[in-house]
């Protein structure tokens, strides 16, 4: 089963509730394939939102019924997806067709029907929001509807690629495209080469792209292989070829609260330590977390791994360098 989506989590953790298996967060992540973070979200949406009458049984260390009576009917919309028939709204606007508006408005007035905190006209509400397509341009310059009928085709193909934090010259590579993430407004690429390795390819790096009948014999092997796993991450450190550790940032007030209403990562963790924030997520010591850091400054109380503060003291003795009179 496809385990990518809040319902489905939601009907495998019924289904282990139903068992009286007494199912928590990490063995919903290990069925589903998710975070515990994601599965730990699943099961407080159920709890909160929809009101699924459960609690955490210490003994079992896993969480019951506490109405075995309780029957799951069909679960209603909740606040992620009114948030995503209001994008998608928004995204309908930018097409001329009168049937698909309609369509959307249908949607919103079936699926929130008996909301009483929902306004059923979509119109009002679109009117009361707007978005940056910025974003969605990129998409349409790096020509995403050619990359995905690449991916559906399973075309060979060969490109040229060269990733200005990594590589020095353009670098050849020969496989196919398997599937497109955008995330934090770059555009993900996941790839099998010549000798079935998945890596990840940032779109924008892309200089060429050749449709091949077959590909060529595939050079030497690498001094450094990548790992056999490809590692997806949401936000920085989405490079294939690091296995990702877990970040600790520590942010001083007031910049702490600033912060703590920002989303970095979909599976961060915050801790406050008095006014303090501890923030922490998976993720790799990339050039774009370094930034992100040090743009920070005094209000950068700790960090950690290591690696992180390596790269940081060479920015900042770079800029240092530049500052002097």
């Amino acid at each position: 089963m496809d385990t990518s989506t809040f319902l489905k989590r939601s009907l495998l953790l019924q289904g282990e509730l139903q068992k009286k298996a007494y199912p928590n967060a990490s063995s919903l992540a290990a069925m589903c394939g998710c975070s515990r973070s994601t599965a730990m979200r699943t099961i407080d949406r159920l709890r909160y939102e929809f009101g699924v009458p459960i609690d955490y049984d210490e003994s079992n260390r896993g969480y019951y019924l506490t109405n075995p009576e309780f029957s799951f009917a069909s679960l209603p919309p909740g606040r992620d997806e009114l948030v995503a028939l209001i994008l998608l709204s928004e995204l309908a606007g930018m097409i001329d067709d009168a049937s698909l508006q309609d369509a959307v408005s249908a949607l919103w007035a079936r699926i929130t029907n008996g909301r009483s905190d929902v306004d059923h006209d979509l119109q009002h509400i679109r009117n009361r929001f707007s978005s940056e397509a910025t974003s969605i341009a990129k998409l349409a310059d790096i020509d995403l509807v050619r990359l995905l009928s690449l991916c559906h085709r399973g075309q060979l193909v060969v490109i040229k690629y060269r990733s200005p934090w990594r590589h020095d010259e353009d670098r050849e590579y020969g496989g196919m495209f398997e599937r497109l993430h955008f995330s934090d407004g770059i555009l993900y690429a996941m790839f099998k080469d010549s000798r079935d390795r998945q890596i990840v390819l940032n779109v924008s790096f892309i200089k060429e792209i050749r449709e091949v009948a077959e590909l060529p014999a595939p050079p030497e092997p690498e001094k450094v292989e990548s790992p056999s796993k490809p590692y997806w991450l949401e936000g920085f450190g989405i490079w294939s070829g690091s296995k990702p550790e877990t970040i600790e940032i520590t942010i001083a007030a007031p910049a702490s609260r600033y912060y703590a209403a920002q989303t970095w990562h979909v599976d961060q963790e915050d801790l406050w330590i008095e006014e303090n924030l501890v923030r922490r997520f998976p993720g790799i010591a990339s050039p774009e977390l370094t930034r992100r850091v040090l743009s920070l400054g005094r209000f950068v109380i700790s960090v950690k791994p290591e690696t992180i503060l390596e790269q940081m003291r060479d920015d900042v003795q770079h800029l240092a360098e530049l500052c002097k009179p």
